[in-house]
């Protein structure tokens, strides 16, 4: 109120010169305290309404200052590495589990391909090497090839499981194990290394029978093809040597007409040549 002001000024108009300055300092500290978490709320809240905007730039970023620093011996490396991966695994040229989500694919096609770009990498073969990831994103991101190889993932996890299990058979502790444990166990091995690579190696035996199988397929069909074109073509020229025929038959009708006659009249048969 106005009695509590005016003992404030009294208050004040009667303290030294030093307490006074000291009060002012301590009303501009106030006040720049005041104006920096204003400052400091502004920006807060610009970041966090450009949210996904700024994740993606410092991802950007992240990424060309990555590529910046890999050497060109990485690069040779790499193009190496993909031109020897299994022609019919997609993920083996993307460095990618099985399990892998569809924005997986993208994100590391994206990083590879930039690390093998014929315009980065002075590799001879890197426009192969970049040709192949492209290749196996492609594969990957349709959804029938996926479901391809993803059925014949499952079923050589279905036959490794199988031959697990009649391992355990064998090794009652590892039997008993499982049953106390209730599969802990098992889905620990399955999520190990070793049967990783089991899993890798099934994966290429079972893809490298189902192309065996195709081609073979496409062979006998490509036979059948070619006999049947052959038949048609042997069919076609009999035809045209009966019509052929036909036609010279009627073409020495007439003289054939006139011989008969010549015959009957004069008993003699005249050579028709």
């Amino acid at each position: 109120t106005r009695t509590n002001k005016s003992a404030r000024f009294r208050a004040i108009a009667s303290s030294s010169p030093l307490e006074r300055e000291g009060r002012r300092r301590q009303a501009c500290e106030n006040s720049r305290r005041i104006e920096n978490q204003s400052v400091e709320n502004t920006q807060r809240n610009k970041k966090s309404a450009m949210g996904e905007s700024n994740s993606s730039v410092d991802e950007d970023l992240l990424l060309k200052e990555f590529f910046a620093e890999v050497s060109e011996v990485e690069r040779d490396n790499e193009v190496v590495r993909i031109l020897s991966c299994f022609k019919l695994n997609p993920f083996e040229f993307l460095k990618l589990p099985f399990d892998s989500s569809l924005d997986d694919v993208k994100k590391q096609y994206r990083k590879l391909s930039l690390m093998v770009h014929p315009d980065k990498c002075k590799h001879p073969q890197a426009k192969e090497a970049f040709g192949a990831l492209a290749k196996a994103q492609q594969q990957l991101l349709d959804q029938q090839e996926r479901d391809y190889i993803l059925s014949q993932v499952t079923a050589a996890k279905e036959e490794l499981r199988a031959k697990r299990k009649k391992q355990l058979k064998k090794d009652t502790a590892s039997k008993l194990k499982s049953l106390v444990d209730e599969g802990k166990s098992e889905l620990e091995y399955e999520q190990s290394g070793e049967f990783q690579q089991e899993l890798k190696l099934k994966v290429k035996e079972l893809l490298t029978e189902q192309e065996w199988r195709r081609r073979k397929m496409a062979m006998r069909i490509s036979e059948e093809e070619g006999r049947l074109k052959k038949d048609e073509e042997e069919q076609k020229e009999m035809w045209k040597r009966k019509r052929e025929h036909e036609e010279q038959w009627e073409g020495t009708r007439e003289q054939r007409v006139s011989s008969w006659r010549d015959f009957m009249k004069s008993g003699k048969k005249v050579k028709v040549i």
